[in-house]
């Protein structure tokens, strides 16, 4: 009976040490797997995001700044995803994975984009193209560079 209980003594500690290291392995996972946020700002008629966007895993942390409804879409390769129409002064998070190529963002409420809030953002070695301002990424490689209309804002 003594052998029989050191062993059930023994298997349990091995478990529980086994136990004790999956969590730990646990807790360096997620720590590790920590998403960048992109803080944008919408408002009447301009788009504002706080920087650059580069290729990889972000949340789009996407507020309301202005005094009507507003929404934030984007669209580029292998990524098309909106938000939920926001109420002034509300958030709302948006993650997507980015590759290098052209995004388009915009307010998808009727109006908005022809309005000005639309921007194209071109991430990683995408080239600027099109009218209006281009801002890159100097000295950077695998940044963002960004072209907008006239009437949007600027990225970056």
């Amino acid at each position: 009976m003594g052998k029989e209980r050191r062993r059930a003594l023994e298997v349990g500690l091995v478990l529980g040490l086994a136990l004790a290291a999956a969590g730990v392995a646990g807790v360096v996972a997620r720590a590790q797997t920590t998403v960048p946020t992109v803080t944008v700002s919408l408002k009447e008629y301009k788009i504002a995001p706080a920087h650059k966007l580069t290729a990889g895993k972000v949340t789009l942390v996407v507020a309301n700044r202005g005094k009507l409804t507003h929404a934030l879409a984007i669209a580029g390769p292998g990524v098309n995803a909106k938000t939920a129409m926001l109420a002034p002064g509300k958030t709302a998070n948006l993650t997507v994975t980015l590759k290098d190529g052209s995004y388009s963002l915009w307010c998808p409420v009727p109006g908005h984009a022809a309005a000005g809030m639309k921007l194209t953002a071109k991430v990683g070695a995408a080239t600027a193209a099109g009218g209006g301002t281009a801002a890159t990424g100097a000295g950077t490689t695998g940044g963002t560079s960004n072209t907008t209309s006239s009437a949007g804002g600027e990225w970056g």
